[in-house]
């Protein structure tokens, strides 16, 4: 009996951790851990204005964790979603599935 309710212990805790890491790993956006405050943002305006002043056709800005997340067309016609500095509009990095 005793090992019955030890393997369902086991089997509990480790569907809270699958659970767990894979909602960790959904998560592959960019955070900014200083965020700058508000007043100190680019505007959208100002932001959309400098990628297309870079060749790219902007679709949708949207501020996810303190970054804006951008979904525009490069040049090329290739689809693009960058996370942007708020302040700098300089890319930031995408935390991946290895991170």
């Amino acid at each position: 009996m005793t090992h019955l309710k030890l393997a369902a212990t086991a089997i509990a805790v480790a569907a809270g951790l699958a659970a767990a890491g894979a909602q960790a790993s959904d998560d592959d956006g960019a955070r900014m851990t200083n965020m700058p405050p508000r007043a100190e943002w680019m505007s959208v305006a100002e932001l959309a204005q400098k990628l297309e002043a870079q060749g790219y056709t902007v679709h949708e800005i949207e501020t996810d964790d303190g970054v804006y997340d951008v979904e525009m067309t490069n040049a090329d016609g290739m689809r693009v979603e960058a996370y942007l500095h708020p302040v700098t509009g300089e890319p930031l990095p995408r935390r991946g599935y290895d991170d």
